[in-house]
């Protein structure tokens, strides 16, 4: 998996479940009318993983480090909800991503890339949506915070190239072909379940604390996502700057074997 990996994490962007991250609803009483709140947000993280493309006679997996997103981004698109009534709530979060082509190397299995040679001239580009979907139920309601019991459903839809030029030869034979090129797609699904809240850090209630934690699996073998930070409230907007995390492992010859993105994010939350 290239760089390209990366570029997704980093949009991967609308920050996943910012309702549990950074939207969030104050806590009201059973009997309260709904409270909704959206908003828009950035987030900035760095994209590490590997993706595994099939090929004619094999496989390739390209891997991806550190990477400046912002480089290569063509589009994205970041965007959060949430409505809630006294204690259950109902959260989303949407993001999508387009990157360009990027520099990366790659291991080849065997086939057409020869066996285990790192191919020099190798590109990638990576397009991806992200959704989440899910709900919760307060469990813990004190004068310094709350916290809530979610479960949900993560969507993760991914489309990556890989593009390389061989060189004359490959290993100890002639390559089979000057350029070659393929495009892979995967949609996984995720189950997930976790907590969220927040925690007052100033008498007024105005600064305080958000945090969220999920783990889950279902098409990916394990994923799982945490975010805290530090927010500020008013009667209308809250501001939020906040870390977050989000990583999904794969097995067998799945498109997705690793995707980690961690990093800043800037939420913006209006409530009504």
């Amino acid at each position: 998996m290239t760089r390209w990996s990366k570029s997704m994490a980093a949009l991967t962007t609308l920050a996943i479940s910012c309702s549990a991250f950074g939207i969030d609803a104050p806590v009201g009483d059973a009997g309260s009318q709904w409270q909704f709140a959206v908003g828009p947000y950035l987030w900035l993280p760095t994209v590490s993983g590997t993706l595994r493309f099939t090929l004619p006679g094999g496989g390739a997996d390209a891997s991806s480090g550190p990477y400046n997103y912002l480089q290569n981004l063509r589009f994205a698109l970041m965007l959060q909800g949430e409505a809630r009534k006294g204690a259950w709530s109902v959260f989303a979060d949407s993001i999508y991503l387009n990157f360009g082509r990027q520099d990366a190397s790659v291991n080849a299995t065997n086939g057409v890339l020869g066996t285990r040679e790192t191919q020099q001239d190798v590109q990638t580009s990576f397009a991806g949506t992200l959704i989440q979907l899910g709900g919760g139920r307060t469990l813990l309601w004190k004068e310094w915070g709350h916290v809530d019991a979610i479960a949900g459903m993560r969507y993760l839809g991914v489309k990556g190239t890989l593009d390389v030029a061989i060189a004359a030869t490959v290993g100890s034979g002639p390559g089979a072909s000057s350029n070659f090129h393929v495009g892979q797609m995967q949609n996984i699904f995720n189950g997930f379940a976790g907590v969220r809240g927040r925690a007052t850090i100033s008498r007024d209630g105005a600064w305080f604390i958000p945090f969220y934690l999920d783990v889950g699996t279902g098409a990916s073998k394990f994923t799982w996502q945490a975010l805290t930070g530090l927010s500020y409230a008013t009667k209308r907007v809250d501001f939020g700057l906040l870390y977050r995390y989000l990583a999904f492992y794969g097995s067998g010859d799945q498109l997705v074997q690793t995707l980690r993105f961690g990093g800043p994010s800037v939420n913006v939350t209006f409530k009504f």
